[in-house]
Order: C-alpha cells, then sequence, then structure tokens
C-alpha cells in the first residue's frame, strides 16, 4: 500500500505543470529577494547561512539517495556561499582572531566538501554540518539577543 502512495505522489509531482512549477520558483525568488532587500547586516549573514544549511543538508541527502546532479549543484552552492559569502565577508583587520578563526574553519570547509564532491561521501557533508552548527548556532543566538 506505501509504494502504491508514493508512486502516485510521484505522479502527481511529475504531472504538475511546469508553469505552475516556474511560478512556485519565481514566488520564491521574490521572497528571497525581498528578504535580503529588508535584512540588517546581521540578518544577511544569518541568510546565508540558512541557506549553506539547506543545501548541505539537500547535498547529503542526494548523495545517500545516489542523485549526482543534485549532490554536484548542492555542493556547488555550498562552497560559493561560504567562499564568495561568508569568507569574503570577513574583515581580517577589524576581525581579529575571531575572523582569522572564522577563515580557517571556512577555508577547512571548502576542502572538505571538495572532497565530499569527488568522493560522493555523505559523511563528509554531515562533518561540515557539524562542524559549522555551532557557528550558525551563536549567530542565530546573537540575533536574537539584538531584538530582545
Amino acid at each position: 500500500m506505501r509504494d502504491r502512495t508514493r508512486t502516485r505522489q510521484w505522479k502527481d509531482l511529475a504531472c504538475t505543470p511546469p508553469g505552475a512549477r516556474a511560478s512556485a520558483a519565481a514566488y520564491r525568488q521574490v521572497d528571497l529577494n525581498s528578504q535580503v532587500l529588508s535584512a540588517s547586516p546581521h540578518g544577511l549573514i544569518g541568510l546565508l547561512y540558512a541557506e549553506l544549511r539547506s543545501c548541505l543538508v539537500g547535498a547529503k541527502g542526494a548523495i545517500e539517495r545516489g542523485d549526482v546532479n543534485t549532490k554536484v549543484r548542492l555542493i556547488d552552492k555550498s562552497m560559493r556561499l561560504l567562499d564568495e559569502g561568508l569568507l569574503a565577508g570577513l574583515d581580517m583587520r577589524a576581525g581579529g582572531e575571531l575572523a582569522a578563526n572564522l577563515h580557517r574553519l571556512y577555508s577547512y570547509c571548502l576542502l572538505r566538501l571538495t572532497q565530499a564532491n569527488a568522493q560522493g561521501d555523505a559523511a563528509i557533508v554531515e562533518e561540515v554540518l557539524r562542524v559549522l552548527q555551532p557557528v550558525m548556532d551563536g549567530w542565530n543566538e546573537i540575533g536574537g539577543q539584538a531584538r530582545a
């Protein structure tokens, strides 16, 4: 019975008109754009962390399912978020030791994601999530204190 239900769900997804999928994607993009435009500098980093986490979780799932195209796309996006977003945003002069530590952490994560992509290893993606999670949690905590 579960297999028939699952098959029906996949058929429903496959039968979704391409226009509806495109409309949903456009709506998500507009929502993201409005979040970015209205976010504080702290909020922008929070958006980067949220998207990074989402990509890493998705990449791990893609590896486990054997979905190579999705794995490559999500690991590439994760690496771009780390490199072009988080690493590029570090102010090494003003940030001192904290910025230097984050630079080392992000660089390590980039290396490990390159290895995860080449080897198709979900455990490496999980490791990257595990080492970044305290930083992401700390960033969210700082935001919560700033709003309080």
